[in-house]
């Protein structure tokens, strides 16, 4: 009998010991008795001797050749590692449930093969040229490359050259998006280009679509493999290139369970397989910058826009002068000034599209009573209820709880209830009133609900009829619609205001990447943002195209206090219904920490979250920071191997995440 260490998704740092008769890899899956029910785990290693001496057997061996080879078995160790988390649980969220489940690995529909591939009807200009050949210098060995394309330059245009280089030497190429909605487009426009097989992993596909999708990564079948973040774990023997499109997007990080950035595992991946790493934006984070000024990446700049188009004109409107409260004149109705609606008259009357951005859903975040003040809030969180017209609900966005809004005020009974601010459900609402005629697509989370909406609305707007787009953040990035002329930018200002040292970073990429969808065909477009604070600096850069220029002033703010890209930080949170627990667990956590004794790594808190109280759990987060990567990970992993010694431990739900970005 032969002894087999498995890898169980448990919450535990510690793999399992069993009796196993009979051939068995390492990388197969097995199913074995665990505490009282049967699960499924990984082999990780083949042993002659174990530490315990009562040993449970094996009950199946699922697999005959290993579901997970050892490149990639060497990458989840790697991951598991560096973000302190449990092997098995790194396993399990590498692999699809079926897989998880134990369900057979057999594919079941092979697809993703395009018949009619074409060429473009156009020539690559010298920039895209230089930095194809660069990328390719390289195709045999670690090197990561930054491509810095101003929107609409081609950036993609780089990609599928390259792959198509990689793919003519039997290599396989993964491509990561930060977004479900940018999947469609950017899989028809891959397969319409690469004779290959395009296979995306997204989480709105089904899970028999996920499994035939990874097995084809693992076999070779697939050349290309298109997904979001959790394709960064997708076997892939012959990989060759990995391409990530807009690196700055925080979606490449999980933000639950086993917390990764899917774009920093991709430098990882790259240099365990010894191969090209392209990461493309038009607006690069701070952190990338930095890795091209300690001379870690390599940077190649698109400063042109593809096709002869050129860049939009971008102005503002001071809403200080356009809105009037009560009493006086009214020049506006609280969110769009006459200004912005008489300019989109005019592109609406040249059979142009317009966009307008404002990213908060629902049709509007206060509902409140005008005599008392009283408002309406989220009983579990603390947060107010966003109300919603066309369901006629009040719902709180953190928790999902819902409650039908009431008719006099609670606390002084008076009929005075009102709303206050806009969503996007509000904003279409107004529009129609000014444009009676035009047809209104909004996109938000609310009305992308069903599985195929968001590829009907994309379509409407692909046909180039002239009409008015109302979006959210899911429309800020990637896309291209070749008739859209003008982009207003509501309600900025939040961004300005934030307690987040990251929120400017995150609003100049948020402003350029949304002009960036204006006049990308041949006529100029243009960005209209309405903002009280006209004065303020990120302005005087988005307007003149100089996101570079910001990014070294925020990159020496950073610098001198200290604070990442110039730190590395993990945050310890914790989280019960009762609130004083929670808070004690932490005490008791730094504790345990200080006593580990590394001086250059400070621990500050326990401080109560920005929303204290989500879904009737309180949270209160401790946060640690040093310049030395080394010694902050020392401290984390001496901290969970004492774990155990920590009387709360179990009285809370608590997690890691290092490199937090909220």
């Amino acid at each position: 009998m032969a002894i087999v260490e498995v890898a169980i998704p448990v919450p535990l740092n510690k793999t399992f010991d069993y009796l196993c008769d009979g051939e068995v890899a390492v990388g197969a899956r097995v199913r074995v008795p665990f505490i009282r029910k049967k699960v499924v785990g990984v082999i990780l290693a083949v042993k002659d001797k174990s530490e315990f001496e009562k040993l449970k057997s094996v009950e199946e061996v699922l697999d005959d050749t290993p579901i997970l080879d050892k490149p990639i078995l060497d990458f989840l160790f790697w991951s598991a590692r560096y973000y302190h988390h449990p092997i098995g649980e790194v396993i399990c969220a590498a692999l699809p449930k079926n897989l998880r489940l134990g369900k057979e690995a057999k594919i079941k529909k092979v697809t993703g093969l395009s018949l009619d591939t074409e060429k473009p009807d156009y020539k690559i200009t010298d920039e895209q040229s230089h930095a194809i050949n660069e990328i390719l210098k390289s195709q045999d060995s670690y090197h990561g490359f930054l491509l810095h394309g101003v929107t609409g330059s081609g950036k993609t245009e780089v990609y599928l050259n390259i792959t198509q280089t990689v793919l003519d030497q039997g290599k396989q190429v993964l491509v990561l998006v930060p977004e479900i909605g940018l999947t469609p487009q950017m899989i028809t426009r891959f397969e319409s280009r690469l004779e290959t097989r395009v296979v995306a992993i997204h989480s709105q596909l089904n899970e028999t679509q996920k499994l035939d999708a990874y097995l084809m990564a693992k076999n070779g079948e697939a050349g290309v493999v298109l997904g979001t973040r959790s394709a960064i774990f997708a076997p892939m023997p012959n990989l060759g290139l990995i391409i990530i499109d807009e690196e700055h997007d925080g979606s490449f990080k999980q933000q639950s369970n086993f917390r990764y950035s899917a774009r920093d595992l991709c430098f990882i991946r790259a240099k365990q397989a010894n191969i090209p790493l392209v990461l493309g934006t038009a607006t690069p984070s701070l952190e990338m910058l930095k890795n091209v000024m300690d001379k870690k990446i390599t940077r190649l700049t698109l400063t042109q826009r593809a096709g002869g188009a050129t860049m939009p004109k971008v102005s503002l409107i001071d809403m200080r002068q356009h809105f009037t409260p009560q009493g006086g004149t009214e020049k506006s109705d609280g969110l769009l000034s006459n200004l912005l609606i008489e300019k989109m008259k005019q592109y609406l009357s040249k059979g142009k599209q317009v966009m307008l951005f404002i990213n908060r859903r629902g049709y509007a975040p206060v509902y409140y009573c005008k005599e008392c003040g009283w408002k309406a809030e989220c009983g579990r969180c603390d947060s107010g209820m966003i109300y919603h017209r066309h369901i006629n609900r009040l719902k709180c966005h953190h928790c999902g709880d819902e409650q039908m809004p009431e008719h006099t005020c609670p606390e002084c009974k008076q009929p005075s209830l009102e709303v206050l601010g806009y969503g996007t459900e509000r904003l279409e609402e107004t529009l129609s009133s000014h444009f009676a005629d035009t047809p209104i697509i909004r996109i938000d989370r609310d009305t992308t609900r069903r599985k195929k909406a968001f590829g009907e609305h994309l379509k409407k707007i692909n046909s180039g009829e002239p009409c008015i787009i109302v979006g959210t953040q899911m429309l800020a990035k990637g896309h291209d619609f070749s008739n859209l002329a003008m982009v207003g930018i509501l309600d900025t200002d939040a961004g300005l205001l934030s307690l987040d040292f990251r929120a400017t970073e995150h609003l100049a990429q948020l402003l350029i990447q949304v002009s960036g969808r204006a006049g990308r065909n041949k006529e100029q477009g243009e960005v209209v943002i309405q903002t009280r604070y006209p004065d303020h600096p990120i302005f005087n850069y988005v307007l003149s195209s100089r996101y570079t220029q910001f990014a070294i002033q925020l990159l020496k703010q950073r610098s001198s206090a200290l604070l990442p890209p110039y730190s590395h930080q993990a945050l310890l949170c914790a989280n019960a219904k009762n609130k004083q627990v929670a808070e004690d667990f932490l005490r008791e956590a730094a504790g345990l920490l200080k006593s580990i004794q590394i001086d250059t790594v400070e621990i500050w808190g326990p401080v109560a979250n920005i929303f204290e109280k989500k879904a009737d759990y309180y949270y209160f987060n401790l946060y640690l920071q040093s310049d030395d990567r080394k010694a902050l990970h020392q401290m984390l992993a001496t901290f969970n191997q004492h774990i155990d010694s920590l009387k709360l431990k179990n009285k809370v739900r608590w997690y890691l995440d290092v490199d937090p970005i909220e």
